[in-house]
């Protein structure tokens, strides 16, 4: 399954590499709202927290509505703009719900997991370590949190979150690769200047992460007598793989080759 899901989303992210790229600029604004240190240029150092506020409730919308559209891309769909605004009409109860999410996990980063470290005690250390796992299993559930938005949008946020949590500690082995995925594409996108892989291509990569575990959940369910362990991918791809196409890394850049 992970070495489809690389080659899934590269190609997913590939044959739509204009609407990727338009939409990482909305990612990129949010970039330079956050990196606009607005309060040591005003002396208001107050400035500086309405400014973070804005690009995490920016953050939270843009996402809500890019969900949608990387929802279309995973199935291989292209609804341009009109599926990006029909996330935002869908969505807007959950782009609230990201925003708080965003919000408590900027909050435990920047400022509590600092204040219990900075305190240099045993007891100090230790509950930053606490919190350091805590953040981090938040951002792996967090990797869900718009895949199930999409796919069950009949749920409230506060369900879409609960859900977060048993899809990430469910398929922890994938949880994990996908974090680290997902890290590889988010240093990737400084040197490509924030065009090429950024917000959109992190959340392409977790629809598709999540299309994927959702089939080997719904094969399951339908065959309880098959172990986890058992689950034979080829059969459940096979309609994936077709789509996708037999194409390589190769081909596509030398396609006399291939």
């Amino acid at each position: 399954m992970i070495g489809f899901l690389i080659k899934k989303a590269f190609f997913d992210a590939w044959d739509n590499l204009i609407g990727l790229v338009v939409s990482n600029l909305g990612y990129i604004v949010v970039l330079v709202l956050f990196t606009l240190d607005l309060g040591n240029a005003t002396g208001v150092a107050s400035l500086n927290y309405l400014l973070v506020l804005a690009a995490l409730f920016l953050l939270a919308f843009h996402s809500i509505g890019v969900a949608k559209t990387t929802y279309d891309y995973s199935n291989y769909k292209r609804e341009g703009f009109a599926g990006y605004k029909e996330g935002l009409r869908l969505f807007w109860r959950h782009g609230f719900g990201l925003f708080l999410l965003y919000l408590f996990m900027a909050i435990l980063a920047l400022l509590v997991i600092p204040f219990y470290y900075s305190m240099g005690t045993f007891i100090g250390l230790s509950i930053s370590i606490i919190l350091i796992w805590v953040f981090i299993t938040f951002l792996m559930a967090s990797q869900y949190y718009l895949p199930l938005m999409v796919n069950f949008s009949g749920d409230k946020p506060l369900k879409t979150l609960k859900k977060c949590f048993i899809m990430a500690l469910g398929n922890l082995g994938t949880s994990v690769f996908l974090l680290f995925y997902n890290l590889i594409q988010f240093a990737l996108t400084v040197v490509t200047a924030g065009l090429l892989f950024n917000g959109t291509g992190i959340t392409l990569a977790n629809m598709d992460a999540f299309k994927l575990l959702l089939m080997r959940i719904n094969y399951l369910e339908e065959h309880e007598d098959v172990s986890p362990k058992e689950v034979p991918w080829e059969e459940i791809l096979y309609d994936e793989k077709e789509a996708v196409g037999h194409r390589t890394l190769k081909g596509m850049i030398f396609p006399w080759k291939d």
